[in-house]
């Protein structure tokens, strides 16, 4: 199990220095994209000063609290970004053949669709990213103890195992149709209603929200431990929920497979 780790993590790193490599290669194409991850960036400040300065009561949190809630959102989209960019290009692999390799290699096919396409520019920016949002956070009058601290880390952890079933999900749509632009961006689109606590919405969409497309569960709870909040539901819940939904996209996946006749058909 270790020795199979340590391939796929040999595999990985091996494509994004790949990629690394194609963005030195396009430079004026690749400052491009930094200019405007940078920009980004400075639009995400000033978005935290105004919440900070315009806002003084949001779905019973207040302006710091919703703060943390947005930081958390952006630390974990920016995380399956920059792990899982690989699903946006899957579409047309399925449609040109290129898929039908994968399934050749001695490599999961999953794993090749997932994670072995990289953006360096994401990746180089995740550290100011994080460190900026620990010391936002470690400037804010908020209560925040080790024990809710490690928590969060343990959530965001499962957070990504969610991100990691719905990227999964998205795939085999892509084997069944073909398309897969449409459904990522609709994800990434659904994804941006828990920039806030997902608390604020009403019922039945709240709910949806948090167990039909979990981003509830991958940024809302994570942000109300860390805050010493009183969770939206249990933990153990939680736990249960990522562990089944897990396992449910990976049936899905393997579905999806059987239903695959290749390009050529």
């Amino acid at each position: 199990m270790i020795n199979r780790c340590k391939t796929y993590y040999y595999i990985w790193s091996k494509t994004a220095g790949f990629e690394l490599q194609q963005a030195f290669l396009h430079r004026g194409t690749a400052l491009l994209f930094m200019v405007g991850k940078i920009f980004r960036l400075f639009m995400m400040l000033l978005l935290l000063w105004l919440i900070q300065t315009k806002v003084t009561s949001f779905g019973g949190y207040n302006p710091q609290e919703i703060i943390v809630f947005y930081l958390t959102y952006n630390l974990v989209d920016l995380l399956a970004q920059i792990i899982y960019r690989g699903v946006y290009e899957f579409g047309p692999k399925v449609r040109d053949g290129t898929f039908d390799f994968y399934l050749a290699k001695p490599i999961s096919p999953l794993f090749q669709s997932l994670a072995t396409k990289n953006d360096p520019i994401d990746t180089l920016l995740f550290i100011p990213n994080l460190l900026l949002s620990i010391i936002i956070i470690s400037q804010l009058h908020l209560h925040i103890t080790v024990w809710s601290s490690l928590l969060f880390l343990a959530l965001i952890l499962n957070s990504f195992l969610i991100a990691t079933a719905i990227h999964t999900i998205v795939l085999a749509v892509g084997i069944l149709t073909t398309e897969v632009d449409n459904t990522i961006w609709l994800y990434r689109d659904i994804n941006k209603l828990a920039q806030f606590p997902v608390t604020i919405y009403l019922e039945p969409m709240k709910l949806a929200l948090f167990f039909i497309v979990p981003v509830g569960l991958m940024i809302t709870i994570p942000a109300q431990i860390l805050l010493n909040r009183q969770p939206t539901y249990p933990l153990l819940l939680v736990t249960a929920f990522t562990a089944v939904f897990l396992l449910l996209s990976g049936k899905i996946w393997q579905w999806s497979l059987r239903q695959y006749s290749s390009a050529s058909s």
